[in-house]
């Protein structure tokens, strides 16, 4: 059988974000396809009016890479309709297996780009950054399998709350976390975000840089998770509190 070139594989994972029926699994051979087939999505959300606002990185801590047998980070794409407006709660109606992960967001005051990035470049660059929720979900029926299966979903990326903006902490790899749900604790620190959330944004400005692109003034960078990702469900409520960052909450409805 012919394997799905990368607009059919795109296509199947929009629909099934779209109409909540997941993707059959599907042989990807490797990254480069994978990103191609998420920058597919890109463009297919883009053709319907929807905007690119920023990125998202996964991976950042040794055991996630370690789950999937990755010697890096990956790169998802945001856009504007999955922000979810402040007070406004996660639906969970045509999700298939959201979790929710504690993240930084940066906002950038400037751009960033090339391969030599560091996370002093990041700091200089940042206007502010936001406790944020990031939901997770895969659109793939079982989950991925591989990798690529991974990368080629955007990164699991679903939906994203972020919350007031503040200063750049000085010393950020020192704070850390708390998600609440319900009864459940989950504690976080944001040195499991490749040692410090700069680092991670400076990571994905280079990778990036492969592609010939940038992070540009405006866009939103969720840094990675500094807590494990928790399952939700409808009926639940997040609350999350970032030290020297802020908190931030949401219904699951």
């Amino acid at each position: 059988m012919q394997n799905p070139s990368v607009t059919d594989l795109a296509e199947r994972l929009q629909h099934a974000a779209r109409t909540g029926v997941p993707a059959d699994p599907a042989d990807i051979p490797g990254l480069a396809e994978a990103y191609a087939v998420a920058q597919a999505q890109r463009h297919l959300s883009e053709a319907t009016g929807d905007r690119v606002i920023g990125y998202k990185i996964g991976l950042t801590s040794g055991p996630a890479r370690k789950a999937f047998a990755a010697t890096e980070p990956t790169a998802g794409h945001l856009v504007a309709s999955r922000l979810l407006e402040p007070g406004k709660p996660v639906t969970a109606t045509g999700l298939f297996r959201p979790k929710a992960e504690v993240e930084i967001a940066f906002v950038l005051a400037s751009p960033i780009g090339g391969p030599n990035v560091t996370a002093a470049d990041v700091r200089d660059a940042t206007a502010a950054v936001a406790p944020a929720f990031e939901i997770v979900d895969t659109r793939w029926r079982g989950g991925p399998t591989s990798l690529p299966m991974l990368v080629a979903d955007n990164t699991n990326a679903a939906a994203a709350v972020v919350g007031a903006q503040v200063p750049l902490p000085a010393d950020l790899p020192a704070q850390t976390s708390i998600l609440r749900i319900g009864t459940q604790t989950v504690p976080g620190a944001a040195t499991a975000v490749m040692g410090d959330p700069a680092e991670a944004v400076a990571w994905l400005a280079r990778h990036l840089a492969r592609s010939g692109n940038r992070l540009e003034a405006g866009d939103i960078v969720l840094s990675g998770t500094l807590s494990t990702p928790a399952p939700i469900h409808a009926g639940d409520r997040l609350e999350a509190e970032i030290s020297g960052v802020g908190g931030i909450s949401v219904e699951v409805v």
